[in-house]
Formats: structure tokens, sequence, C-alpha cells
């Protein structure tokens, strides 16, 4: 989706169509919290290490909470309220919701919604998946003559946001990945025609190790969900054996690219640069 600057877009699961908020909108944002912060931390004991400071222990970040506030004010088309319609029925809260899946045309009802925003032209467009927590509007003296204040909260189980715009590396059995934000990033691998054993491996030592694969269908391994697939079924037990799950950490450049490699056949990386 193209966005200008200071805009705001979400889409529902369900077939809904985006609703873009912000600049040049009827609705005018005029908070945003919880979007370009880390995320609050877990709370665990881990967090407190060694008691003599030898070890800090490690930070698990939260999911991410976005609260917006905007002004829905009318225009020569359309009332506030009428607009207000509109934005309840986009930003309807979801109870639960989990990742859509990258490679269907069309997503079933009760996926997280896609999150879309542009804060300046040279971070570009950024995207998140999540749900709307709640929606809440006084209804005031300002109301009743045309000028909604409406709060939305939105939570993000992965506190990660992502450039709108893929990168994919293709066809081949090494295939260069690199990730030009600052947190690590999942990419989906699709193995088209996949042999019935082998392994993919990153050049840090980690390795997935498959065996008894259906070569009749293409293997697909979604390093976001954590989720391996073939002909929409799931192929979990094709995964014997790893070190850890793939991923692309921060900070590598597309300047000085690292390496996949592939023993399973050719593969197609799909991922997106991360920002924490």
């Amino acid at each position: 989706m193209t966005l200008s600057t200071y805009q705001f877009s979400f889409t529902p699961s369900g077939g809904f169509s985006p609703l873009v908020f912000g600049s040049g909108t009827p609705y005018i944002v005029e908070d945003v919290q919880g979007l370009m912060a880390t995320s609050p931390l877990r709370n665990q004991d881990d967090n407190r290490g060694y008691a003599d400071g030898s070890y800090s222990g490690r930070d698990f970040y939260d999911g991410r909470t976005v609260t917006i506030d905007m002004l829905i004010i009318g225009d020569s088309s359309h009332n506030a309220q009428y607009y207000y319609r509109q934005l309840q029925a986009t930003l309807a809260p979801q109870i639960t919701g989990y990742y859509p899946d990258p490679y269907a045309s069309t997503q079933a009802l009760g996926v997280l919604g896609l999150f879309q925003f542009q804060l300046t032209s040279t971070t570009g467009v950024q995207r998140m998946w999540g749900r709307v927590r709640s929606l809440s509007a006084p209804v005031d003296v300002d109301f009743s003559l045309g000028y909604i204040a409406v709060t939305a909260e939105f939570y993000f189980p992965d506190p990660r946001y992502y450039d709108d715009a893929a990168n994919v590396s293709s066809t081949s059995s090494v295939v260069s990945v690199w990730n030009n934000g600052w947190a690590s990033t999942s990419p989906a691998i699709t193995i088209a025609s996949p042999l019935a054993n082998g392994a993919i491996t990153d050049s840090y030592g980690n390795i997935m190790t498959f065996a008894n694969v259906n070569t009749s269908y293409p293997l697909v391994i979604d390093l976001l969900q954590r989720t391996i697939t073939q002909n929409g079924a799931p192929a979990r037990n094709t995964l014997t054996t790893m070190t850890n799950w793939l991923y692309i950490p921060g900070n590598v450049p597309s300047s000085s690219p690292t390496s996949w490699t592939s023993t399973l056949n050719n593969m197609t990386v799909t991922w997106r640069n991360a920002y924490v």
C-alpha cells in the first residue's frame, strides 16, 4: 500500500478494505504511543541474572501495545458521525488472532490484521500484524458538534516492525540474505521440488535437517510462525533435528550479505528488514 508521511492503515481479516487515517484524512492523528520505543520486558527471574552481577540475565520483549488518539471531523462529503461509523466497522475489537498464512491468496477470519504506517519518507511504509484491543470515544458536547475524539488500542504479539517491501532471494541451493534493520528477522522458505532428505544451514552454524519429505509437493517453512507445511497440511514431522530455528540477525547490510545453503534442492527465501 502507498501511504503519505504520517499516515496509518489497518486492514482487518475477512476481506475488509483497509482504512487509512492520519494526514489528509478525516481522522486527524493527535498522538501515538508505543510505536517507536521498545516494547516492555516480560517479568521473569532471568532478568536478574546472578546476584553478584556477573551475569545480567536475558531480556525477553513482550508484545507491543500501540495507542492512537484521533480527532474525527466532517467534510463536504460526510459528517463526523459517518466517518466514526466507518472507523468502528474497521477497528472492531478482536479478542484473539493468529498470524496470517503468507502464501494464501485470501485469509480466513480470525487472523491478525495488517497495520501499515509511514512516519517519514526516508523510512517509507512499514508494517506489523496485530489486532484491535479497544476503541473508545467520549460522548460530550463536542461529539454532538461533529468533533469526535477517539482512542484506538492495538496489540501486536510480535514487537518487531518491518519494512513493507519484502526481500526475495530465489531459486538456488545457495542464497544471499541480509537485514538492513537492527532486529532479527524470520524469513519464509519455499522449496518447490524438495528432495526426500537434506538440510538447510546458515553461516552462523545453525542447521535444520529434514527426512522423508514428500517430493510431490513444495515444502514451505515459515520461520515467523514456525510452521512447516506441504500442500496446506502440517509437515513438521519431516524436521528431524535442528540446532536452532534459522533467522537473519540484525545489522546484516545488503552490501555484505550472508549465505544460506540447502541440500534439499533449490529454495526461495522471502523476508523483510526488521526493527524493534
